[in-house]
């Protein structure tokens, strides 16, 4: 699982660098997010998915486990960079409710202050 982690003010930015977040990567996943977010002291967490393409149920699961943790901590989870299969897939399981999704990092970080 390739990911980068910066802190960047109240935010962490994770990047994730796979083009795919599936059943055989989505534990490596959770926990490499989680690890680096636990780790960075940040409040609230933003994936930047801009390099992946596609996304499982598995995949999901993990996002809404990342997403009980920061909120536990009182931060919000956003997603910025979606490929347009995977912001489809977010909307239609209605998870636009429980993900904050931005156009950009930029716009992301502006909120996360």
């Amino acid at each position: 699982m390739d990911l980068a982690a910066t802190r960047e003010g109240a935010c962490l930015v994770v990047v994730v660098g796979d083009a795919e977040v599936d059943l055989r990567v989505s534990d490596d996943f959770r926990d490499a997010a989680l690890d680096a977010y636990e780790r960075s002291g940040a409040r609230h967490l933003l994936l930047d998915l801009g390099a992946v393409s596609f996304v499982d149920s598995k995949a999901i699961g993990a996002m809404v486990a990342i997403r009980k943790a920061v909120a536990a901590n009182g931060g919000r989870l956003g997603l910025c960079g979606l490929h347009p299969h995977v912001e489809k897939l977010i909307r239609v399981v209605t998870l636009g409710t429980l993900f904050d999704a931005f156009d950009s990092r930029e716009e992301a970080l502006a909120r996360y202050r």
